[in-house]
């Protein structure tokens, strides 16, 4: 099937898209996305998607070109056109386009822009029988809340875990405290309880991180929003990032420390039935 794009208010082929060199994103990386999956060919999550959208761009006062609910309809639509069995849907609204200055005009009108992919496939044996990750310094600005397309931080520490064979990094502050992967959010399992670093300005709020607690809690799984430190991490019975590509994937391994024997475990196992 062919990959499509949502641009200046038409479906085309992705190949043929293209944006002014003007444009702000392009200039400044000043704009904001999200990505969103299907199941069943059908949105998952895309209201809590689209919301987390619109928080993003209130906080840097960005006016969204079209309604929530029109850029829902033309998602609904490229998915439809595009005919994956299972899509990937990418959403960025930049500023717009003026020329090269850090200020920007009054009227500047902002630009969306949709991609349509198929869903990205993990090998099985991700799942069954865990990744490792490392562990970086923090060196993000402080509203990592806001889901930025600035980010080259996350594609430099991203780029020295692909090098070092891991699957992540996980950003540590200089107090000791863990934050988030590049492209995941983290679960501590300690006696049968979920911990996880809370929604603040020094994570992103994922969509699938949010799942989780919300049908953990209805499991009466005992779920715990809190900065954890990295002797916690060090002290896991299990440990799992998540994603809304990857949905969870067990962590048996940070650094040079092995988790759960190197096995992933079973609360990590009953929590995948999730999806």
């Amino acid at each position: 099937m062919p990959e499509i794009a949502y641009i200046n208010n038409s479906f085309t082929p992705l190949e043929d898209a293209t944006v002014s060199i003007n444009d702000r994103g392009y200039l400044f990386a000043d704009g904001i996305y999200e990505v969103a999956i299907t199941r069943n060919r059908k949105p998952f999550l895309l209201k809590e998607h689209l919301d987390r959208l619109q928080k993003s761009a209130d906080a840097l006062l960005l006016e969204l070109p079209l309604s929530l609910s029109e850029i829902g309809e033309i998602i609904k639509a490229g998915i439809n056109q595009a005919g994956f069995t299972e899509s990937m849907v990418y959403i960025q609204i930049t500023r717009g386009v003026a020329p090269r200055r850090h200020n920007y005009p009054a009227d500047i009108k902002s630009k969306l822009t949709i991609t349509f992919r198929a869903r990205p496939e993990y090998a099985p044996n991700l799942f069954s029988q865990g990744v490792a990750i490392i562990t970086v310094p923090e060196i993000r600005w402080s509203r990592c809340d806001i889901k930025s397309i600035a980010l080259l931080p996350n594609i430099m520490m991203k780029q020295k875990a692909v090098a070092a064979g891991c699957q992540e990094a996980l950003f540590v502050s200089k107090g000791g405290i863990i934050r988030e992967c590049t492209t995941a959010n983290i679960f501590i399992v300690k006696n049968q309880t979920l911990l996880t670093p809370p929604a603040n300005q020094h994570i992103l709020n994922g969509i699938t991180r949010s799942y989780i607690l919300q049908q953990a809690t209805i499991l009466n799984i005992k779920c715990i929003e809190k900065e954890c430190s990295i002797d916690e991490l060090h002290q896991a019975d299990e440990l799992f990032i998540t994603s809304s590509t990857i949905d969870l994937l067990p962590v048996i391994k940070v650094d040079n420390l092995v988790i759960n024997n190197g096995k992933p475990g079973p609360l990590s196992q009953k929590i995948k039935g999730f999806f």
